[in-house]
């Protein structure tokens, strides 16, 4: 779904092998949510998978001009890209070739499984729709002027979860079976990955890949202390546009990760400090831990990944709270992290010993 500090890492285990959890959690943080405008959205998902495998025949080249004329360029995305109907290359396939290649891949047991399992389980998207209407009416509060992305969803064992382009947001249900799910371990994913691989991580999956495709820009790459702050402004906006969302699932954390996580705070800042790592632009250093993982190497087995992004969220909300009342299409045109860092105030709070 978007990697030596070996003298730092032993220290860094030496240093919370001394320390306690505890501490100002989660509750004490949170930011109050966006008010919901009192105006209606209809959020409609199109489900281009039942499109594409309810046909009950062989698929034509009408057909495929058909579908082409329907879905542009995400089409031709999904057959090249996300299904991999067609191999990519200079020249755009064929009515005939894709619907050759097609034909196949509809008929194959494997996928034609994925899409049996799929629709049991997720036969009617009316949830996800009633839960994605306040977000959207929230966002479009935040960032005024908007569009907002047509959403669909669509198959394409296993290449993606979440797919973005021009005004359009994908989600690929395929990836959302349940961690239990009888192919995943062929798939010899990660363990983190497979955790997550519920229908509860829908709704935040969509928001995180929308505010990606929109606001992600080069000053995020910057340095470990930007692709902090970056990391920490999308957290803080799903605090605000989707408030009943867990923070366990917006950080992908279990609980007692995140217990973990809030228990060692001070550490943590105290880390990215004494390691020079703020300010360091060599993505082979500080993306570790930025990205996402099972855990974060050389640090105590209960530490989560990405504990920049984790430390990031928390300087933005103090960031937010000393500059009320900020919006939120704001926090995101300001692009210096120095700057909202310096201004943030932000103390980790005192851990017991």
């Amino acid at each position: 779904m978007i990697h030596k500090i070996k003298i730092a890492l032993l220290v860094f285990v030496s240093i919370f092998s001394t320390f306690g959890c505890g501490q100002k959690g989660a509750e004490e943080k949170r930011p109050e949510p966006i008010e919901i405008p009192e105006k209606e959205l209809k959020i409609k998902i199109i489900r281009f998978e039942e499109e594409i495998f309810t046909r009950g025949k062989a698929i034509d080249t009408s057909g495929i001009r058909q579908l082409r004329e329907k879905y542009g360029d995400f089409f031709e995305l999904w057959c090249v890209q996300l299904a991999g109907i067609v191999p990519p290359g200079k020249r755009k396939p064929s009515d005939v070739e894709i619907a050759y290649n097609m034909n196949q891949y509809l008929n194959d047991r494997y996928i034609r499984q994925v899409f049996y399992d799929s629709e049991k389980k997720f036969k009617d998207l009316r949830w996800l729709e009633q839960e994605l209407e306040p977000v959207f009416l929230r966002y479009q509060a935040a960032f005024p002027g908007k569009p907002l992305p047509q959403l669909l969803s669509y198959l394409s064992p296993f290449s993606s979860n979440i797919m973005t382009m021009d005004s359009m947001l994908g989600i690929g249900l395929h990836f959302y079976l349940g961690k239990d799910y009888q192919f995943y371990p062929s798939l010899q994913l990660p363990g983190y990955m497979i955790r997550k691989m519920e229908k509860e991580y829908i709704l935040n999956d969509l928001l995180r890949g929308w505010l990606d495709s929109e606001y992600f820009n080069d000053s995020a790459q910057k340095n470990c202390l930007a692709q902090m702050i970056y990391q920490g402004k999308v957290l803080y906006a799903m605090d605000v546009l989707s408030p009943d969302t867990p923070d366990s699932i917006k950080t992908g954390y279990s609980a007692a990760q995140l217990k973990w996580a809030y228990g060692h705070e001070e550490q943590l800042w105290s880390f990215f400090i004494e390691q020079q790592l703020l300010y360091n632009s060599n993505p082979k250093v500080y993306l570790k831990y930025i990205h996402d993982g099972n855990s974060t190497s050389g640090f105590p087995k209960e530490a989560p990944a990405r504990l920049g992004a984790f430390i990031g969220w928390q300087i933005v909300r103090s960031y937010m709270r000393k500059h009320e009342p900020l919006t939120l299409k704001a926090l995101f045109e300001l692009n210096d992290a120095q700057a909202i860092l310096a201004a943030s105030g932000y103390k980790p709070p005192k851990q017991a010993l």
